[in-house]
């Protein structure tokens, strides 16, 4: 069954994930960024379900290594917890490491999400014609991590049924037999590489005038969701501009308002972030109820 949100024009699916993704970038607000943390690890879960303790570890080194080394290396703030080699550790400091942290991983499950909505496909679709070889650099850095792990996975299977195993033996061996798997992996990379870039060239990629095929249709919902879509980044980014994004942690920590303006944005982002946790909850149960009706 196609994901809700990758069943709407590519143009409204990446919509989204630049208003998700880059309100999350630019925020430094506790509220907002838990906000967005939560959404997204939700989101994440429902795209795929047996990853939800290893995006939850993933979250929580990244928070924890960010409060650790903005604690070590700043030493702003009125409010001094303890002393680490005679060096202050402020409240302060580990509250901003803190959201910072949160800040970085919920930007990184939400392009764990952004992999599985938007394809190459889509992405070359929406910039090819106006920026071909961009577009198609781009997309192939997105797709090299997750491609690269995957051939990773089926090189280590290949050579262990043929008794290399890279987690048997001695140092030594393991050494060996890892360096033999990177070895395999980066003459695919390169393989890979070259051969898509003659498929490219060879279907006429970039050429001027060159016509396309296009299975995407815009109709009437996805005018809908667009428009939603970019009200509501419209009025967040609006909201940014005037201060409503951000958190005075130095010299000491600003008090968190909940009033006026300040719940508008939040009740937004909590909405936009949402959406695409809904959009499944609502298809899931058109399936079932569609199944009950058959």
């Amino acid at each position: 069954m196609e994901r809700a949100l990758a069943s709407y024009h590519p143009i409204v699916s990446f919509l989204f994930f630049v208003v998700v993704i880059g309100m999350s970038m630019l925020y430094m607000h506790p509220v907002l960024l838990l906000i967005s943390l939560i959404s997204a690890i939700i989101y994440s879960t429902i795209l795929n379900k047996e990853k939800f303790k290893q995006t939850l570890s993933f979250a929580s080194i990244i928070i924890l290594g960010a409060i650790i080394a903005n604690a070590m290396f700043v030493n702003r703030g009125f409010t001094v917890l303890f002393y680490f080699r005679q060096n202050p550790v402020t409240l302060e400091s580990i509250s901003y490491g803190l959201c910072a942290g949160i800040m970085m991983a919920s930007v990184v499950v939400w392009f764990s999400c952004y992999n599985e909505i938007i394809t190459s496909d889509k992405f070359l679709y929406i910039f090819g014609k106006t920026f071909p070889s961009i577009a198609l650099m781009i997309s192939m850095v997105l797709r090299l991590i997750p491609k690269l792990t995957e051939q990773t996975k089926i090189i280590a299977k290949s050579q262990k049924t043929v008794g290399l195993d890279y987690s048997e033996g001695n140092l030594k061996m393991k050494i060996k037999s890892s360096m033999r798997i990177l070895s395999i992996l980066v003459t695919w990379a390169l393989e890979d590489a070259v051969q898509t870039a003659d498929s490219m060239k060879a279907r006429g990629y970039g050429i001027k005038g060159r016509t396309n095929f296009s299975i995407y249709r815009f109709i009437k919902r996805d005018m809908i969701m667009l428009g939603i879509i970019g009200t509501i980044g419209l009025f967040l980014f609006m909201g940014y501009i005037n201060g409503y994004g951000n958190l005075m942690f130095y010299p000491s920590i600003e008090n968190i308002r909940f009033d006026g303006l300040y719940i508008a944005v939040y009740l937004s982002f909590f909405l936009i972030t949402l959406l695409p946790s809904f959009l499944e909850i609502v298809e899931e149960y058109k399936w079932k109820y569609s199944e009950w009706m058959d």
